[in-house]
């Protein structure tokens, strides 16, 4: 069953790690190409459903969230949840905002015995970029096709960046894109990130 005690409480969560500054970098006339924000406050699961449980457990998020996830790279947002498709019946359920510990909760009574369910919101960094220019710099970092016809709004993919494995995905509401790595590779993403889009006009927003 879903190991309860690891979706109890959270550990505070720094608002933004030490390597993160604010402001703006690269041409200084006009608006920015590219808005970079880190994503703070996130909770983040790992859900796998148990060997031919797949579809009890879809029935149970779809009963409990509103909405089944995909067995697919896309995202499909249910219930205050992101459930992002990773793997053959594999998600990472990402939540965010007022509410977390009722969703905790949740989402530990919607697995019951059909999926293992583990915590993973303080091993993994994300930033999210928006912006005219947030594709087309993203298209010049990551070696995945981010054209409209193949990567439309709440599509995702794990791919490999400057020797870092990354999940980048497209926002449901396709506004923005979001990047993240194993939280000890932030500041190297942080750093990517920046060398790539700064040609752009990169506005670094304050953490929130």
């Amino acid at each position: 069953m879903a190991d309860v005690s690891t979706l109890s409480r959270p550990l505070a969560r720094e608002v933004a790690p030490h390597y993160y500054h604010a402001g703006r970098r690269g041409p200084q006339v006009g608006a920015p190409g590219v808005t970079l924000s880190f994503v703070s406050q996130e909770d983040r699961f790992n859900v796998e459903a148990r060997r031919g449980r797949g579809q009890e457990l879809l029935a149970a998020l779809a009963a409990a969230f509103g909405r089944a996830p995909v067995d697919a790279p896309r995202t499909v947002s249910a219930g205050g949840f992101d459930f992002v498709g990773i793997g053959p019946m594999r998600w990472h359920a990402i939540s965010r905002g007022p509410g977390a510990e009722e969703r905790r909760a949740a989402l530990t009574a919607a697995a019951r015995d059909a999926a293992t369910v583990v915590d993973l919101s303080h091993g993994f960094a994300a930033f999210r970029l928006s912006g005219p220019n947030a594709r087309e710099a993203l298209a010049s970092f990551v070696p995945v096709d981010l054209d409209e016809a193949s990567f439309p709004p709440g599509a995702c993919a794990m791919t490999m960046a400057h020797m870092m494995s990354v999940q980048i995905r497209r926002t449901p509401d396709g506004a923005a894109y979001e990047c993240a790595v194993a939280r000890s590779f932030g500041g190297s993403l942080l750093h990517a990130l920046t060398s790539t889009c700064e040609r752009f006009g990169l506005e670094i927003e304050p953490p929130r």
